[in-house]
């Protein structure tokens, strides 16, 4: 019954709201395609084309809003900017940028992360290489990223056989 109740209540609260914003929700009906579109196709990726896409399209709308609030809340107003083939031109313009921002982020991204990677591996061989001169080669290991633990079991066997000890990567003592 409370539920009933609470329904009636946002149905009654929601009716003369959203009268009062018809035509704010004409021209965002019309202007926001582009993020419903994309909302539908980033379903389960974690929307976050959807959302610079609507970042970007609400910000080619928001100009229009502007005018439409300031010049007159009217629906011949709001038909007026949904007629304007330049406003068109500002909303899909804009959730085209907000496409393009989505599509080569993740390159752009993987780019710089590549590059830093690059500079942070050269910055630790040369601390390596400083350790390996002030504390001698006992210090150094060799990381064998393929096949580095069959070479680890196949020095440790040999190690068993001759009886001699050998650290990890296949160095005798």
């Amino acid at each position: 019954m409370k539920n009933r109740k609470q329904a009636f209540l946002y149905v009654m609260l929601a009716i003369p709201i959203g009268l009062m914003i018809i035509p704010t929700v004409i021209v965002l009906a019309v202007a926001l395609v582009p993020t419903g579109v994309a909302f539908i196709l980033e379903r389960g990726k974690g929307y976050y084309g959807g959302l610079t896409v609507g970042a970007m399209n609400l910000a080619g709308t928001a100009p229009y809003l502007a005018d439409l609030w300031t010049e007159g809340h009217t629906v011949a107003n709001a038909v007026g900017i949904i007629t304007n083939v330049f406003a068109w031109l500002v909303f899909y313009g804009a959730a085209m940028l907000g496409w393009a921002i989505d599509s080569t982020t993740p390159a752009a991204v993987s780019a710089f992360m590549t590059i830093t990677s690059g500079h942070r591996i050269t910055a630790l061989r040369a601390q390596q290489r400083e350790l390996v001169q002030k504390w001698g080669p006992d210090v150094e290991s060799v990381y064998a990223p393929e096949g580095g633990k069959a070479a680890d079991a196949a020095a440790a066997q040999a190690a068993m056989m001759s009886a001699e000890p050998v650290a990890p990567g296949g160095r005798t003592r």
